[in-house]
């Protein structure tokens, strides 16, 4: 005699399974709530229609924010909210920053901003002409005599050390460029040292100085940069002149 399960479609058996399936549905949508680990495909991860990335410690404080800037300060000058990219230390100081102050001087335009721990504004991008950094203010090379006369030199037979400089090591590698020039009817050659060890090959009187090497040292660490001459043959003195010299990457 058939039964009032039997009534329903795909009979009892198949109801029960349906209804089995929902409940496991329900159950992993109210665990979805709090993702507490998950993996993104190929297809990638987008968060669209305004939404916001944060991450924060467990103890609660926020150290990734990507997307609108909740005060209306940062309001674009249309009233729009801005998106923008906020990176803080583990106890919460700002790292980094990609945003702008609509009511600065650049208006609308975002710039890239490394801070250190009093919120000071240690390293930055140039917003208002679009090149090179704003912040540091780099050192340049000061005026120098074009008269060799005037260079550093000596008369000594003896490698004698003309000028000097110390600095810090701040890149792995360093370019100096200068030149030589015999006052009188000197022949000679120069060479530079570096904490107090030769650097690159020494050039005869007359020809450039043009070096890129490594740097000794430790990141941080200071440096001696010599520059040396000798008088091999003729009156009068062999001397140089450092013109450039920078930092650079591998």
């Amino acid at each position: 005699m058939p039964t009032a399960g039997d009534q329903v479609p795909g009979g009892a058996t198949d109801f029960d399974r349906r209804l089995k399936a929902m409940e496991r549905e329900v159950r992993e949508l109210r665990a979805a709530r709090r993702l507490q680990n998950a993996s993104v495909g190929s297809g990638g991860l987008r968060i669209v229609d305004g939404g916001q990335f944060t991450m924060q410690t467990p103890e609660g404080r926020r150290m990734v924010d990507i997307g609108a800037i909740a005060s209306s300060d940062y309001d674009h000058t249309d009233g729009t909210k801005q998106q923008a990219i906020f990176i803080r230390r583990e106890d919460g100081s700002l790292l980094f920053g990609c945003f702008a102050y609509p009511l600065g001087a650049n208006g609308d335009l975002q710039a890239w901003t490394f801070y250190d721990r009093e919120k000071n504004n240690i390293l930055a991008e140039d917003t208002a002409s679009g090149t090179g950094l704003a912040r540091p203010w780099l050192p340049m090379n000061t005026p120098v005599a074009s008269d060799s006369a005037q260079w550093p030199r000596t008369t000594n037979a003896a490698y004698t050390t003309v000028s000097t400089a110390w600095n810090t090591k701040w890149q792995p590698r360093m370019r100096v460029y200068g030149l030589t020039a015999a006052v009188g009817t000197a022949t000679g050659d120069v060479q530079l040292l570096l904490n107090g060890a030769a650097w690159g090959p020494s050039v005869s009187i007359g020809s450039n100085i043009d070096y890129t090497g490594d740097l000794p040292g430790d990141i941080g660490d200071l440096f001696q940069l010599e520059v040396q001459a000798r008088r091999v043959t003729g009156t009068g003195s062999a001397a140089a002149q450092i013109f450039m010299m920078y930092s650079r990457q591998t």
